[in-house]
């Protein structure tokens, strides 16, 4: 497996870099505040510091206007506040156990709410281990609640000469196996990286 510098080396050897964009849809809009906390607690956060959040969390409500007519008051059960420094940092506790789930099986990086998975494709088994991450990544998301897009879903295969004969797939929102779109280019975190 390859990491960071060690990528340009792993394509000097052959083969390529296959990556999958993942896409949780409205994430921080997502996230349930109780399922929240209980990882706070299990991550052993200072107790007095968990409270502190739960109040920066509820007392939130929400109503609907619709040409005047508003809906009664609601609670709000999730999301995390964006525009705030919190926010992100409650976020990445939130998804941090995703390396667990997926880490296993090939290399990752999570920055905010996009996580990329990418693995060096030498042998049809390297494959395998990258389909595997992405079903551990849609069953993190079913326990955790955070619905992956899956029409935001990628994949880009990075090197000298690339195979684009193997179709990765992931379930979408009707639990049906969907094939992963490839690109030869995606913009990622502001910046255009492409095939070559």
């Amino acid at each position: 497996m390859c990491r960071n510098d060690a990528t340009t080396l792993c394509l000097e050897k052959g083969g390529q870099i296959d990556a999958i964009y993942s896409d949780f849809e409205k994430a921080f809009d997502k996230v349930p505040h109780k399922r929240l906390i209980s990882k706070l607690h299990s991550y052993m956060i200072d107790g007095g510091v968990i409270k502190w959040i739960v109040n920066f969390l509820k007392a939130r409500k929400y109503r609907v206007g619709v040409n005047g007519s508003y809906s009664v008051w609601h609670n709000v059960t999730s999301g995390i506040p964006q525009g705030s420094v919190l926010g992100p940092i409650l976020f990445l506790i939130y998804i941090n156990d995703l390396v667990n789930s997926c880490g296993s099986y090939c290399n990752m990086y999570i920055f905010a709410d996009d996580a990329k998975f990418y693995l060096h494709i030498e042998h049809p088994e390297d494959q395998e281990f990258l389909q595997l991450a992405i079903s551990a990544l849609h069953q993190w998301s079913e326990k955790w609640q955070l619905c992956l897009n899956s029409n935001k879903c990628h994949v880009v295969s990075y090197g000298r000469t690339i195979d684009t004969s193997t179709v990765y797939t992931i379930m979408d929102k009707n639990q049906q196996t969907v094939p992963l779109v490839r690109l030869d280019k995606i913009k990622d975190i502001g910046v255009y990286f492409d095939a070559k």
